[in-house]
Formats: structure tokens, sequence, C-alpha cells
């Protein structure tokens, strides 16, 4: 009977330079060779913005799957399309009133101007321009913009957003039209 000593010596000599080296693998994204050490031999990609760059795509397709089978009835469309699907921050959805609104902070100045009968119009263009106020109040004759998450104070990370605000209260200027703009609910209230 052997040794363990011999046994030991047997398997290393055996298991020496067997998967040990490199090797040669193709990325799964942009279908170029690249090297791996054997221990990382599972590695898909040649890089992290391969692997990124993958991700997002496949993401991007569950994603879509997934909407196309949420919205396939026409009630379900119809939904969508009444609470839209571009702007605002935040939650979308229609007050009890009838009211589409595109933000919480919306939702709750709308919900207190229906509360309290006070006519008004949410969304109106701005005349001879196709930019959107957020309210007009009809007897008051003024514009308000409601400004909930700062803009001013926000506008390193809005980017596009920051100038097309500027734009607008630009306009109102430039039409001579009157405005405000309010950043908290209870501005609004204490205007009112």
């Amino acid at each position: 009977m052997r040794n363990q000593a011999e046994i030991n010596q047997k398997i290393s000599k055996s298991l020496k330079g067997r998967g040990h080296s490199d090797v040669e693998k193709i990325c799964e994204e942009c279908q170029e060779s690249f090297i791996v050490k054997w221990h990382k031999r599972t590695q898909r990609f040649c890089s992290n913005r391969c692997s990124s760059i993958y991700k997002q795509r496949v993401y991007k397709d569950r994603y879509k799957s997934a909407m196309k089978k949420a919205y396939s009835t026409v009630e379900a469309r119809k939904r969508l399309r009444d609470i839209g699907r571009k702007g605002g921050f935040g939650t979308k959805g229609i007050t009890k009133g009838g009211t589409r609104y595109e933000s919480l902070f919306e939702k709750e100045v709308f919900e207190y101007l229906e509360e309290n009968k006070i006519p008004f119009e949410p969304h109106k263009p701005i005349p001879n321009s196709a930019k959107i106020s957020d309210i007009y109040l009809i007897e008051k004759d003024i514009w308000v913009e409601l400004d909930g998450i700062d803009r001013e104070k926000n506008k390193h990370w809005l980017g596009k957003d920051y100038e097309y605000w500027l734009e607008k209260l630009k306009l109102y200027d430039d039409l001579g039209l009157k405005y405000l703009v309010i950043k908290t609910s209870e501005l609004w209230k204490e205007y009112l």
C-alpha cells in the first residue's frame, strides 16, 4: 500500500498544467475575442461596458414585452392614454372632479380648486406658443406654474428641462401675462 505522500505527488503531477492556462473567449456583446484567467472562464463579456449595454438591451426588451402584455386590452390602453405617458414628476392620474394631473403636487392643487369651486383651466396652452401652463385662473386672469421640484435650486441636474422652464417664464414676460410660480402647497393656499 502506498503512503499518502506518494499519492499526493502523483495527483499533483497529473493536475499540473491542466486548466491553469489563460482561456480565449468571445464577447457576447461586441463579438471581439479576449483572454481571461482560468478561474474566470465563465466571464461572458470583454468589459463592464459591454456587460452594461447587453443588460440594458435585454431589460428593455423584457420591459417592452411586459408593457405589451399589460396594455393588451382596449380599456388598459385608454387608461394609459388618459393619464399620459410623458411629462410631470411623480404619479399621474385623474382627480375626483375629473381633472388630469401629472404630479402629486398638481393633484393636491387641482383638488383644492375643485373643492373650493374656484374656476380654473388645467394645462392651458400659452397664447401664440406650443408651451402649456399648469393652471390658468379664469376670474383672476393669472397663469400659474407649479414648481414642486424647485427648478432654480436643481438646475444642475435638470439640463434642457431647466432651459425650457426659463423660456416659458420669458414667454409670460414677453406676452405681458400675469403669472405666479408656486413651489409648495402652503404657498398656494396662502396666495388664495
